[in-house]
């Protein structure tokens, strides 16, 4: 794991901005000129001429331009330094789209990579000059990861003990993790449930009996870097999920047809600096009906925009494109709008009521936002469709998307 000497055509991709496109490879984003659409070019091959596929790649406003794929990560430090993270075994096949498998966050002069396996979060930390692999963080997964007061913070999901069971379990408590950066080590692990302090904020109290605990994070908004953060989750509920013991998440994070509802959380890393306990943890608003599909910055530091889908009970299975959502995050007031159904025009019809396999979206101040759509109607292969937008609400379709074809 250290610097790559030729800038390979992979690391000159890498420079441009990056969504995940279809059958989850990489493609290119290319400002349209003269008022012209945007375009998107899937990305070369690698060094050994396979396909390159993502399991998790950068914003265009984060400060390390990364990209990782099953095998290894990609990274330009100070912007045109390459950087390849390539561990001796690979970590394998972990969760698949549309939650990210390997996650980042830089603070104190590292960028810290997260990569989830199938039972365990392997650490890489690299510097100016070398990456390095940490130990492990066995039984978990992390969704998320930033910085608060100089520390390093993530948030996903761990077991469950299962009520009179000691020796099986599922992946169904929310988990935050905290490591002090000097030295890098773990100072401290805490699993959600029995611990999070519920505040009725935005909804009568008969909104919350519903809510037996949290599944999972699986992502952070954001916010000042000094100040508290905003976690969107999977909450158990009443009725859906039955007794908190039950099995109904075995392998893979939770997916969108899993719940019928999104939970926001403030978590305060400032109050728990520098102590042991456990940051407050404040219940901020219950999204019923809606699953989390992802999110992406507004270009400004404390603005996102939350992307979901509208559930129904009588269909709980993977969610149409018709019943995309928007909704937008202002940090600085820590409000989170209203979910907006998404306008996307352009797109043939029988992709309304398709089933949504994957959803990726981005801003870059050349062109505003552009996202990969890709749906699946019975027996036909998957579409991708390139998406842009100037406002983040009104859409439209501009290419259609081919995967690369193997090798052979």
């Amino acid at each position: 794991m250290d610097a790559s000497n030729p800038i390979d055509p992979l690391f000159l991709a890498l420079a441009q901005p990056v969504l995940r496109g279809p059958e989850g490879q990489p493609v290119t984003v290319t400002p349209g000129t003269g008022g012209a659409a945007i375009g998107a070019r899937l990305w070369p091959r690698d060094d050994q001429g396979g396909t390159v596929y993502v399991w998790g790649h950068a914003a265009p406003q984060d400060s390390v331009p990364w990209l990782a794929s099953p095998r290894r990560i990609w990274a330009l430090l100070d912007g045109h330094r390459p950087l390849t993270v390539a561990p001796a075994t690979g970590w394998g096949l972990s969760v698949l789209p549309p939650y990210p498998s390997v996650v980042s966050a830089q603070v104190g002069g590292l960028t810290v990579f997260f990569a989830n396996t199938a039972r365990q979060v392997r650490v890489f930390a690299a510097d100016a000059k070398q990456a390095v692999e940490l130990e492990p963080v066995d039984d978990a997964q992390i969704f998320a990861a930033w910085s608060c007061a100089g520390q390093l913070w993530a948030a996903g999901m761990a077991p469950r003990l299962l009520a009179g069971r000691d020796d099986d379990y599922d992946f169904s408590e929310a988990l935050l993790l905290r490591w002090s950066v000097r030295p890098l080590a773990v100072a401290a692990r805490w699993q959600g449930r029995d611990l999070w302090r519920v505040n009725e904020l935005a909804t009568s109290a008969a909104g919350w009996s519903d809510v037996l605990g949290v599944e999972a994070w699986l992502a952070a908004l954001p916010g000042a870097e000094s100040g508290p953060r905003w976690l969107l989750g999977a909450p158990l509920t009443r009725g859906l999920h039955g007794p908190i013991d039950y099995f109904f998440w075995m392998i893979g994070p939770p997916a969108p047809d899993d719940y019928m509802a999104l939970l926001l959380a403030r978590v305060d890393g400032l109050a728990a600096a520098a102590a042991s306990e456990p940051p407050p943890l404040t219940l901020m608003r219950v999204l019923d009906g809606f699953s989390l599909i992802g999110c992406c910055s507004t270009g400004d530091a404390c603005g996102a925009l939350v992307f979901t889908a509208r559930r129904e009970l009588e269909r709980a299975y993977l969610p149409w494109p018709s019943q995309l959502h928007v909704s937008r995050w202002d940090g600085a007031a820590a409000q989170l709008g209203a979910p907006q159904p998404l306008s996307i025009v352009g797109l043939p019809p029988q992709a309304a009521q398709a089933m949504l396999r994957d959803f990726d979206a981005i801003y870059h101040p050349a062109f505003g936002y552009a996202a990969t759509l890709t749906w699946k109607v019975r027996e036909v292969p998957a579409v991708t469709a390139l998406l842009h937008s100037r406002d983040g609400r009104q859409w439209q379709a501009v290419q259609r998307l081919e995967p690369a074809p193997e090798p052979g």
